[in-house]
């Protein structure tokens, strides 16, 4: 039972529950032809709505509980709470159970068995035609073969595809705009220095036209007052270039340092691998197809070129100390908590840590940002548009310890 379960993720409550599944028989062959991992045993939500069934998963602050077989959702108080908030009146919510199927620690696929018949969920639309959103995304029969064989025919294996490879990468375009030194975005050194530059044409303009027509009118030389002025204007043009440079010299030294890459999604345990930078189109592993690379045309200009960041050596946890490398992330983690500990005591009503290291606060919680004092970045990869899906990942990119 053991081999079907990722070795980083096992505990025996969610052992006990997986071999009592029905859905089991299925999760052995999918392991086994492959090379997946159960990570997670969900609660997937059910409840009927205009005649059809309407569908999602439950979302909790723990979900060990969830690999409990004894858990029962319909006792949650919380799940209770959100149900109150989001069902209309009359409308009764339904659970049964799912399990995560992880590749390299990645969530790439939920199984269940509901209506006397297996089901395979992708992260990505599977299926030209289905009743619902969550029908395109599902494969569904009464024996594990015809699965296997719809799996096959569609060309499924995990990571293979551009859809279901987003998780995997990081638009560096966001990062590098966002990239602070003292304060002050990359995007807005930018910003100021081009309109420094617009200034001495532009906005100047009886100034420049006494300094053409020095140059190639009446050759008369320009007065102390125009060459005080762009005397002291291109020195302010230089320090601004200068500035810009010096910011984009940071942030090779970053790149080139790599990340950590730590995740959360929705399920179980940490997400953790290497991020590094990767010039040109990246052939996704599992694939014939590719991530185009990524155009910056703002650096253009600067005569920089960079990569994407793509996300590798990935595996799943249940607790970051598992990790031989542990030790080394503490002091940065320590110092991230205090951060975030101070950052939610300046709205105690709208700002709230969640797993410890990550914000939530309404949309912020989807943005990229970074934490400027500890060189870390968030970034939100959303996979699957399903309210508490377990593939979409937040990362928290992490410097490397030089």
């Amino acid at each position: 039972m053991n081999k079907y379960i990722d070795d980083n993720m096992y505990t025996q409550a969610l052992e006990q529950s997986l071999s009592q599944s029905k859905v089991f028989p299925m999760v052995k062959d999918l392991c086994y032809r492959y090379d997946l991992r159960v990570s997670q045993r969900l609660m997937l939500t059910k409840y009927k709505y205009d005649n059809d069934w309407e569908r999602g998963f439950a979302e909790t602050e723990d979900y060990d509980k969830f690999n409990d077989i004894n858990y029962n959702p319909k006792h949650d108080e919380q799940l209770k709470k959100d149900n109150e908030a989001g069902l209309r009146e009359g409308l009764s919510m339904l659970y049964h159970e799912g399990f995560v199927l992880d590749y390299q620690g990645i969530p790439q696929a939920v199984v269940y068995y509901d209506e006397d018949s297996f089901c395979f969920q992708a992260n990505y639309h599977i299926k030209d035609r289905g009743r619902n959103s969550w029908d395109r995304y599902t494969i569904t029969s009464n024996k594990v073969s015809q699965i296997l064989k719809t799996l096959k025919r569609k060309e499924w294996k995990p990571l293979s595809n551009r859809e279901n490879y987003k998780a995997m990468k990081i638009n560096t375009n966001m990062m590098i705009n966002d990239f602070r030194v003292e304060g002050v975005s990359l995007s807005k050194a930018m910003s100021t220095h081009d309109s420094a530059i617009s200034d001495l044409t532009y906005e100047n303009r009886d100034k420049l036209s006494e300094v053409l027509d020095s140059l190639y009118g009446n050759k008369k030389s320009i007065s102390h007052a125009t060459n005080e002025h762009y005397t002291e204007k291109f020195e302010s043009c230089k320090k601004l270039n200068d500035r810009v440079h010096s910011t984009f010299k940071e942030i090779k030294a970053e790149f080139d340092n790599k990340f950590t890459a730590i995740g959360v999604a929705q399920s179980g345990g940490w997400i953790v691998g290497e991020a590094y930078e990767h010039q040109g189109d990246y052939k996704i592993p599992n694939s014939t197809g590719s991530l185009l690379s990524e155009e910056h045309r703002d650096f253009k200009n600067y005569d920089e070129k960079f990569g994407q960041l793509i996300i590798h050596k990935t595996q799943r946890v249940l607790n970051l100390e598992q990790l031989d490398f542990f030790d080394s992330l503490k002091p940065t983690l320590t110092m991230l908590k205090v951060y975030l500990q101070d950052w939610e005591k300046e709205d105690i009503d709208r700002n709230e840590i969640k797993r410890e290291y990550f914000q939530s606060q309404y949309s912020r919680y989807e943005k990229n940002y970074w934490v400027e004092e500890l060189g870390c970045y968030y970034s939100s990869n959303n996979i699957y548009g399903a309210k508490h899906n377990p593939y979409s990942i937040t990362w928290l990119l992490m410097a490397k310890p030089k």
